[in-house]
């Protein structure tokens, strides 16, 4: 889906749904400034070779490190600063208005967030409650380059080598599911880079539990999307089923914002996101 679309979509929805506008209006800006950002990249990704891509995979150790993104302390930080500003334009509640001085504090918070919204097993993120005004800034400022490193990571990614909860390219949980028009396998979509990767159909891929009297699923009226609660953890993840959807033209990223309403009623019955 092109970006034209992307945006016209959201518009439509801000429409549609008035009592959401504002937010729709937010991620339509956010997806500008991702969108700006990746394509401005012109750098070249400097990359392990294949054996040694091969044993990281099966040794389930994330590809990316924070030292292969093409960050440049001063444009991160006024991306960073814009994207802060932004969500300030927006009024949505942060726990601290307080930003960082100058873009070597901005670099060195990307740094560090980058390794704290790593998901791998047995360590889980650190959660979004109570982020800072900055940790919510730097995240989404971050975004577009991990997007832009995972394009070019995961060509080079085994699919079924991998099978585990949390991003091959950057160690990140997945924050929304799609369950494939042939076969209804299920992919996972990392919430920091929008990496899609092959997981088990039953499962939860925040605590691992495949127990299936612990994990429930809801679907919606239409059958096109499921809300997965895991009783075992209290973690949920949407999901959308393209055998249901009847189109072929489908964003996961956009998926992940038109389905707000289905965080808000789990997170309503006490469930967390990733």
């Amino acid at each position: 889906m092109t970006s034209t679309k992307i945006s016209a979509a959201l518009a439509q929805a801000a429409e549609d749904e008035p009592e959401l506008a504002p937010l729709y209006l937010l991620y339509s800006r956010l997806w500008q400034l991702h969108e700006q950002t990746q394509e401005s990249i012109t750098a070249t990704l400097e990359m392990a070779d294949e054996e040694a891509l091969e044993n990281r995979i099966k040794q389930g150790m994330p590809l990316l490190s924070f030292a292969q993104l093409p960050l440049e302390p001063a444009s991160f930080a006024a991306l960073a600063g814009e994207i802060a500003q932004t969500i300030r334009d927006f009024d949505v509640e942060v726990s601290d208005l307080t930003l960082p001085d100058g873009p070597a504090e901005w670099f060195a918070l990307a740094e560090r967030r980058f390794e704290e919204m790593q998901a791998v097993e047995g360590l889980p993120p650190v959660p979004e409650e109570g982020l800072s005004l900055a940790q919510r800034a730097t995240d989404l400022a971050l975004r577009p380059y991990l997007a832009w490193a995972a394009e070019r990571i995961m060509p080079h990614v085994e699919q079924d080598w991998w099978k585990r909860g949390y991003c091959p390219v950057c160690g990140g949980a997945p924050d929304f599911a799609v369950l494939d028009n042939d076969t209804g396998a299920r992919h996972l979509l990392c919430s920091r880079c929008d990496t899609q990767w092959l997981y088990k159909r039953i499962g939860c891929p925040y605590c691992g539990t495949d127990d299936h009297t612990k994990i429930v699923y809801y679907p919606s009226d239409d059958e096109v999307y499921r809300l997965y609660v895991c009783q075992e953890c209290q973690h949920y993840l949407k999901a959308i089923d393209l055998r249901k959807a009847g189109r072929e033209d489908v964003s996961l990223p956009l998926e992940r914002i038109f389905t707000v309403a289905m965080d808000m009623a789990a997170q309503s019955q006490g469930f967390r996101a990733p």
